[in-house]
């Protein structure tokens, strides 16, 4: 065996160890600052600023988009039809809905597609799950990621 290759095993050893070591003082200490804070009021943290908006129902997904073309259009949402509504695979961070000259992430993304009639016209309203809808021109529109898609209503 080379003797050379034992003290860099065991500088290997001692530097793992220290580092183990390291991280679990660190975690005590985490701990401890918490119990002597806990009962003290405290400044919101930059973790707590980044907080998930509330999550959306498929319900309240329909609703708003149903307000929304309403709005733009000035039918009264008692005219204005649901053709489809349906959650859907989008291809990409685009959501169905790319603009020209815009780079999206290329992942599936879970998300709405809704398919709203009035006065003949169709329009449609994309979204990710659990987030408000929003609309996207039909020059845009893009269907879902292949063989995907469950109906909603």
């Amino acid at each position: 065996m080379n003797r050379k290759a034992i003290p860099l095993k065991q500088l290997s050893l001692l530097t793992l160890i220290l580092l183990v070591a390291a991280c679990q003082n660190s975690e005590t200490q985490e701990v401890d600052n918490v119990n002597d804070t806990e009962n003290k009021p405290q400044a919101v943290s930059d973790r707590e600023k980044y907080v998930r908006p509330a999550l959306v129902s498929a319900d309240e997904q329909i609703k708003g988009a149903l307000s929304d073309l309403a709005s733009r259009t000035g039918i009264t949402e008692n005219d204005i039809k649901v053709r489809d509504a349906r959650s859907v695979q989008w291809r990409s961070g685009a959501i169905g809905c790319p603009k020209p000259g815009m780079n999206y992430t290329q992942a599936i993304v879970p998300g709405m597609l809704l398919l709203l009639e009035a006065n003949g016209t169709v329009y449609h309203y994309h979204g990710k799950a659990g987030q408000s809808l929003f609309y996207c021109p039909a020059e845009r529109a893009q269907a879902p990621a292949y063989g995907q898609g469950q109906e909603m209503m």
